[in-house]
């Protein structure tokens, strides 16, 4: 196992930490280790990025009464135009997020050599991770 210092864009990051959660459960005790060690140090990394697209409180329980609404359109439209400034805020949130995607890191990563890849290890489930 070793590290490799990488350049990558937040999207990019996000994309492989997905990957990562996706093989988590594959056997292999190094694959394992190193699947463990790159989770941490890509939490750590978009600890800023979560933080700031966290959604509010407010925008949490609309997203509740919308859910508990089901298909009743009229009811969603009401509530909406109800708590529109809550929707803007949460929409202007997200853009902010999206605009940051594209920056880039300098990152660590360990790797996942292929002496250390499980038999059980999908073609999907490698693409998610293949960065590393």
């Amino acid at each position: 196992m070793e590290l490799k210092k990488m350049t990558m864009t937040n999207h990019e990051l996000v994309a492989l930490l997905k990957g990562l959660y996706a093989v988590q459960e594959v056997p292999g005790l190094k694959f394992a280790l190193v699947v463990t060690k790159n989770q941490r140090v890509l939490k750590a990394e978009l600890e800023d990025l979560e933080t700031i697209s966290k959604p509010s409180e407010e925008f949490m329980k609309l997203s509740q009464d919308v859910a508990k609404l089901g298909q009743d359109q009229e009811a969603i439209a009401k509530l909406e135009k109800k708590n529109e400034k809550v929707i803007k805020a949460r929409k202007k949130q997200m853009d902010e997020v999206n605009a940051l995607m594209p920056n880039t890191q300098d990152i660590e990563l360990w790797c996942v050599g292929e002496d250390i890849l499980p038999d059980e290890i999908s073609a999907s489930q490698l693409n998610g991770i293949f960065p590393i």
